[in-house]
């Protein structure tokens, strides 16, 4: 086909996938149309018929795509390939290991999740993929976070593989990051926790006592997930979380509660020091399986793990905790930094387990 300005605009749109239209004026040149109506000038080059995308049309005129084109053509026959392009799997690879070793398990483990919602790239050229098929599958996730997460993932990537000369520019450049949802304000109410700390107990699985323990301490899931022997001191009757194992990346000690105790007493570690380990090192994973289960059995609606932690902070309120107290119990304040931290921090302690002690009998007077 003889491309010219007329036929680009009239050519057909596929019903599904996309369909390439080769110029019949210059050899390997042409234009990928996608389901969507977008239109892409690209150029195969060398044997392997490495593709090369020019260009969005008409951001991107037809002349200034052929004459691109033809320059990278040229450059072929004069010896000045371009650098071959690396399929994304590899460059996933390589992307991933050189990311900062220092990430929290659970960032890491959000990488491995995120990343497999792209395995359908995986056999394919870096530089084949376009802005289009990445906007088809962030399009296609039903999470609102879990869209906005994911697209900051893969955008990452593509910034890397720029750095790396791989491609010349990301075809995330032009698509737009989505919304995080709004942030939520579900507070439970005294029954509905209730109901959830009886199911918890009830549930034939860890995660039940995972579910528990977020109720009580109202500590983020991932850190129940993760606790570890070594993090717990049954003779000072603290738990402390290394920086590393917290999301602002600070230690982290509250005091070690009578139900939280108890639970604990019962939960054998493995050989790791894992209370609730997936593998030998491997913190709790499966939140998604065991949650369906769980709300299956619970019959709460609307409820979220997180949900546990905002409505410990709105009880606490209730029964006359210092906001101070329980913003540095939930590790949220930073009042206490630097040497006021280490000054203050046994009063605190003192002042948290007051505070726990008040919402545990509660939680005892509710569950009766």
């Amino acid at each position: 086909m003889r491309l010219t300005d007329m036929t680009v605009q009239k050519l057909a749109v596929p019903d599904r996938g996309q369909k390439f239209y080769t110029d019949d004026i210059l050899r390997g040149f042409g234009v990928r149309v996608s389901q969507g109506g977008a239109k892409t000038f690209v150029v195969l080059i060398g044997a392997e018929r490495q593709r090369i995308t020019i260009g969005r049309y008409p951001i991107v005129s037809l002349s200034q795509a052929r004459e691109k084109a033809r320059t990278l053509l040229a450059e072929r026959q004069l010896g000045i390939a371009p650098k071959p392009s690396p399929t994304f799997a590899a460059v996933r690879e390589e992307y991933l290991a050189q990311r900062d070793d220092r990430l929290r398990f659970s960032t890491r483990q959000a990488d491995g999740y995120l990343f497999k919602l792209f395995d359908g790239f995986s056999s394919k050229k870096i530089a084949a993929i376009s802005a289009e098929t990445i906007e088809d599958i962030i399009d296609g996730l039903d999470s609102p976070s879990t869209r906005h997460h994911a697209f900051l993932r893969v955008k990452g990537l593509f910034t890397y593989a720029v750095k790396r000369g791989y491609i010349g520019r990301s075809p995330t450049d032009r698509l737009d990051c989505p919304p995080v949802e709004e942030p939520r304000e579900r507070v439970l109410t005294l029954d509905e926790l209730r109901t959830v700390i009886m199911t918890a107990r009830a549930y034939p699985h860890a995660f039940g006592a995972i579910v528990e323990l977020c109720a009580i301490t109202g500590q983020r899931r991932q850190q129940i997930g993760a606790l570890r022997q070594q993090y717990v001191d049954f003779d000072t009757g603290t738990i402390t979380w290394p920086p590393e194992a917290m999301k602002t990346g600070r230690r982290h000690t509250i005091p070690l509660s009578s139900m939280t105790r108890a639970i604990l007493t019962r939960t054998t570690p493995n050989e790791a020091g894992l209370y609730f380990p997936s593998h030998v090192n491997s913190p709790f994973v499966g939140w998604s399986y065991h949650k369906a289960r769980f709300d299956g059995m619970c019959g709460v609606p609307d409820f979220r793990l997180h949900d546990l932690r905002r409505t410990l902070a709105t009880r606490w309120q209730e029964i006359g905790v210092e906001i101070a107290t329980t913003e540095k119990y939930l590790s949220h304040s930073a009042i206490t930094g630097g040497l006021v931290g280490i000054y203050q921090r046994s009063a605190y302690i003192e002042q948290m387990r007051a505070a726990l002690e008040k919402w545990e009998a509660k939680l005892c007077k509710l569950l009766q």
